[in-house]
């Protein structure tokens, strides 16, 4: 990557930082190149402050959960890896910038994604009940153990609620159409008419549902000034 000299133009590179690692988390990856800010004031021996600029590069890598890998050389490089991975830095040559190589380490056994609460699970109405439910099962050990246990169990059923509500609305919508097709032809059964009351209101509910979710996983603030992520 490159970072642009004027920090207000990093922004962006920060923003995509962010998205890669939501795509990339369950695999090795590194992020190479000059960024054009440092991350420590003793990392540059013209300044002896840290700047805003710093600030939001380090918040940029505590969001993307990536970390300095052991460097052999005079410089720094961020990566997910952990310390039995490293960066090499050679002389520079008659260039200004030292190459880099980067030994990996050996690929881990994949161990399944983590869970991750979804915030829109609580606009369900199903929501409550299966909580009260896991709940209210026996659990035998301490009570830190019966947490434990309780919490495990109620993963799988508020997967079941859905991950993607995204995919929700696009059927919901669908169907809705369908019925707006069949009333704009001259349907008048009273059941249709209700099916289409009905649908609205599940309709407006799971775009609720999809904006929390986005809102979630992208960690964004826009959406509170009205934005739909379309």
């Amino acid at each position: 990557v490159y970072g642009m000299c004027d920090r207000k133009a990093r922004l962006s590179l920060w923003d995509d930082l962010n998205h890669c690692a939501d795509r990339f988390r369950n695999n090795p990856w590194a992020v190479l190149g000059d960024f054009n800010v440092t991350r420590y004031d003793g990392e540059h021996s013209a300044s002896g402050r840290v700047t805003k600029a710093m600030h939001e590069f380090n918040s940029a890598i505590t969001k993307a959960e990536l970390e300095d890998l052991r460097g052999v050389g005079f410089h720094y490089t961020w990566s997910n890896m952990r310390r039995d991975a490293y960066a090499m830095y050679y002389p520079p040559g008659i260039s200004d910038h030292s190459p880099i190589s980067i030994q990996m380490r050996d690929r881990q056994p994949y161990r399944g994604r983590p869970f991750k609460f979804l915030n829109f699970w609580t606009e369900d109405c199903r929501f409550l009940e299966i909580v009260k439910q896991v709940w209210d099962m026996p659990f035998s050990g301490s009570p830190l153990v019966v947490i434990h246990k309780k919490l495990k169990s109620l993963k799988g059923l508020l997967r079941g609620l859905g991950t993607r509500p995204d995919s929700k609305v696009k059927d919901l919508r669908s169907c809705l159409h369908s019925v707006h097709h069949a009333l704009k032809s001259g349907v008048t059964d009273p059941s249709v008419v209700a099916k289409e009351k009905e649908l609205r209101t599940e309709v407006g509910q799971a775009v609720r549902m999809e904006e929390a979710f986005y809102k979630q996983k992208s960690r964004i603030q826009w959406l509170k000034e009205g934005d739909t992520n379309t």
